[in-house]
């Protein structure tokens, strides 16, 4: 079986080296980014895939659009979690799904009107708010489903 993604090691070490703080003196030191780290509302990854995941008819391009984010506020030893999430429309798999026709109290299916917006949801409230908040987020993990 092929590899989906096969990042380099010099990409990793990037990746690594720019969320983490190594110390010198004493070893290995940990330390959280508090900044704003810019990402995507789509991302390409064809760049980093195999042959075999690439769609020809589909221009070579494997996207993948953003439609969750979790933010920690805090420190490393502790803090407070919330999440951004993109309301988007069921998806044909899912409303096939045989679970669908179980009810699920308090549950409200997305409507035309609302999908693509985005809502701040914390401990005690869920929040519309415009993509722009959504994307200045202090993101800790992001979540991408595949769209092309």
């Amino acid at each position: 079986m092929s590899a989906i993604f096969k990042p380099s090691k010099d990409h990793l070490k990037k990746q690594i080296s720019n969320r983490l703080h190594f110390g010198k003196k004493a070893g290995l030191s940990l330390r959280k980014v508090n900044r704003h780290v810019d990402f995507p509302l789509t991302l390409d990854l064809a760049p980093f895939c195999s042959a075999t995941c690439k769609n020809a008819s589909m221009g070579d391009k494997v996207l993948y659009g953003l439609y969750g984010i979790v933010e920690h506020s805090g420190s490393m030893r502790e803090g407070h979690y919330a999440a951004y999430v993109k309301v988007r429309t069921p998806s044909r798999k899912l409303s096939e799904h045989p679970t669908k026709k179980k009810s699920v109290p308090g549950l409200k299916e997305a409507d035309s009107e609302s999908a693509g917006q985005w809502v701040h949801v914390s401990d005690t409230y869920v929040q519309v708010v415009p993509e722009s908040r959504a994307l200045s987020a202090q993101a800790y993990l992001l979540f991408y489903e595949r769209v092309l």
